[in-house]
């Protein structure tokens, strides 16, 4: 019988070789967006490392905001959490008031399509008071990269900066 140890090596063995594999799949013309695409991600970083170097009480009512991207891959991902206070109908007359923990995030994936690319947008909210009260939302459009420039950096910021909506944000992309 194997050694947990033994087990654990080959098992990050193969998660290197899924990890090499994944880049080589990497198409020309994803290589090329990602080329067009990366003064945007850039900008993006900037404003984000802006706002999240101010205190916590002046960018209310963002609690966290961040961005991950991993060398190799075709996508790029920008992040905020938030708290918010939802009225819950019960029945006709009673209202409830419950505080949800908020995250949305952006995920912007390269295409085999020249000069193209995939928004993501999720939105996921969990009750402080009941982790099995989830609320989730997914919405997905593409967009040719030369229309990414620093007005849509500042609009995609208002999505997570909860100061516009997922559908406001899309329209913004028609």
């Amino acid at each position: 019988m194997k050694h947990f140890i033994e087990d654990a090596e080959e098992r990050e063995k193969n998660l290197k070789q899924q990890i090499s594999s994944s880049v080589q799949k990497q198409t020309e013309i994803q290589k090329e967006n990602i080329k067009l695409y990366e003064p945007f991600h850039q900008e993006m970083v900037k404003l984000i490392n802006k706002i999240a170097s101010l205190s916590s009480e002046s960018r209310k009512p963002v609690v966290e905001i961040g961005h991950t991207h991993l060398e190799g891959e075709n996508k790029y991902e920008y992040y905020a959490s938030s708290y918010k206070t939802l009225q819950i109908r019960k029945l006709l007359f009673f209202k409830k008031e419950r505080i949800y923990s908020w995250w949305r995030r952006i995920i912007i994936e390269m295409t085999d399509i020249q000069g193209i690319v995939v928004i993501k947008l999720h939105e996921k909210g969990t009750s402080e008071s009941n982790i099995a009260d989830v609320i989730k939302k997914k919405l997905k459009t593409k967009t040719n990269i030369n229309n990414l420039n620093q007005k849509t950096a500042i609009i995609l910021l208002d999505y997570l900066g909860y100061r516009i909506s997922a559908h406001d944000l899309l329209k913004h992309f028609e």
